[in-house]
């Protein structure tokens, strides 16, 4: 089904098509794709193919320009044990993409974005096309075990049996990929220099440490990529005001218990993100802990039976709206994150952009983006007199100005949609 999302203007400049298997979490992810899709849609010609487009996310595209090629029904992905002993989600994304008609012959280019069922669709891409995968980071829930965890880090199940259990899938993503590299015009990258690392340990790709952002990787004889590169996330720079708006003043006096007191981590509850890890840190502080995502109901109540336990306040907020989140964050004492591993890590970016003291575990793509800039800190994970000291640093004023003086300019250089939009175009245009 193919439907025009807004207007039937005629554009020139480069013909995309995007693809993403799903949007159905409608998380950072890809949020932040649908950001990406808004500003392109300004300059290319962009279509969108997926198998679970949401009207949430219709909602989010608002009024950009843009075709929309969906299934008749969306995609009813196989659940439970044997589904993943049988890879029975990628089986069924592959059958899928088939019955999608995709005018091929309309684009210059083909950007995939790692998730569920998005690679399945490759065998399917005339020969012809530079294909971009923008591999955000090798699908966790097969290659690392932090998905697989409670949220106070013990194992869902033998973490033996949960590799077992991905066995086959890990196959047919590797063969996947291997597919794309021997595809003359094809590329792979990370969302950071961490996750072009990540991508030589779990697919063997050359990595080169010298890589600038969006820097095409070199090709062999036949034009295939011999090298991973890195194309890195942005934020939409008109979200994040360096001053509060009028509306974002008052924007969250319907908003109950807010402490006057406290650190804001984003992310879902969860293991991964290191929820459990960032509550411990604030034990003896007097800082409460605002978390924002969401998140099982099970692992909300342990959370705050954990906050009780060692006295640390737990406010799990409602959904925001973006004007509430920028008020949430510039009211804290800082933006707080343990997350494990974190592939690239948009919160310190944000907390950045509108002044905030970014205090982050020194892992993962927090050290990539945060290094280069003198704004927060980088943090041990399990170093609790770090944690306590970086904590009464981020309530020092002249402190906070000085990293708020750095960090702005820092990420309007580097982490604005126009960056990112000339990254994809080195990328794509062969």
């Amino acid at each position: 089904m193919s439907m025009a999302a807004s207007t039937d203007e005629e554009k020139s400049g480069l013909r995309v098509l995007i693809v993403r298997g799903s949007f159905a979490s409608l998380g950072g992810a890809e949020r932040e794709l649908l950001q990406l899709i808004r500003a392109t849609s300004q300059r290319w010609e962009v279509s969108l193919a997926s198998l679970d487009f949401t009207e949430d996310a219709k909602a989010l595209l608002d009024d950009a320009a843009i075709s929309l090629l969906l299934p008749e029904k969306p995609i009813q992905w196989p659940n439970g044990a044997v589904a993943e002993v049988m890879a029975k989600a990628s089986i069924s994304a592959e059958k899928m993409w088939k019955s999608i008609e995709i005018p091929w012959d309309e684009f210059d280019a083909v950007h995939i974005s790692v998730c569920r069922g998005s690679l399945e669709i490759l065998p399917l891409i005339p020969a012809h096309l530079p294909v971009h995968y923008h591999c955000l980071e090798p699908p966790r829930w097969l290659y690392e075990d932090v998905l697989h965890r409670h949220i106070d880090g013990t194992p869902k199940r033998p973490l033996w049996l949960t590799k077992m259990l991905f066995t086959r899938q890990r196959k047919r993503d590797r063969a996947y990929v291997k597919k794309l590299i021997q595809r003359p015009k094809s590329s792979i990258s990370g969302n950071s220099m961490w996750i072009q690392k990540r991508l030589n340990t779990v697919y063997g790709l050359a990595c080169d440490s010298s890589k600038e952002n969006g820097e095409p990787p070199k090709r062999d004889g036949n034009g295939c990529p011999t090298e991973a590169t890195h194309v890195m996330h942005v934020i939409d720079w008109e979200l994040w005001p360096e001053q509060p708006t009028k509306k974002e003043t008052t924007s969250l006096k319907s908003v109950e218990n807010i402490p006057e007191q406290y650190v804001v981590t984003v992310g879902r509850i969860s293991h991964v993100k290191g929820t459990w890890d960032t509550l411990q840190s604030l034990a003896n502080t007097q800082l409460a802990l605002v978390q924002v995502g969401g998140g099982d109901e099970a692992d909300k109540a342990a959370l705050l039976v954990e906050g009780k336990r060692i006295g640390v306040e737990v406010i799990c907020m409602p959904r925001l709206s973006q004007t509430q989140l920028c008020a949430l964050i510039r009211g804290a004492r800082a933006m707080v994150s343990h997350a494990y591993h974190e592939p690239f890590g948009l919160t310190p970016i944000e907390a950045m952009a509108i002044g905030v003291p970014a205090l982050m575990v020194d892992e993962g793509g927090f050290a990539c983006t945060m290094s280069p800039v003198d704004s927060g800190q980088l943090l041990p994970r399990h170093d609790i007199s770090a944690w306590k000291a970086a904590y009464l640093d981020a309530k020092d004023p002249a402190l906070r100005d000085t990293w708020a003086k750095a960090g702005r300019p820092y990420v309007e250089k580097n982490f604005t949609l126009e960056v990112q939009i000339t990254a994809l175009e080195r990328m794509l245009v062969l």
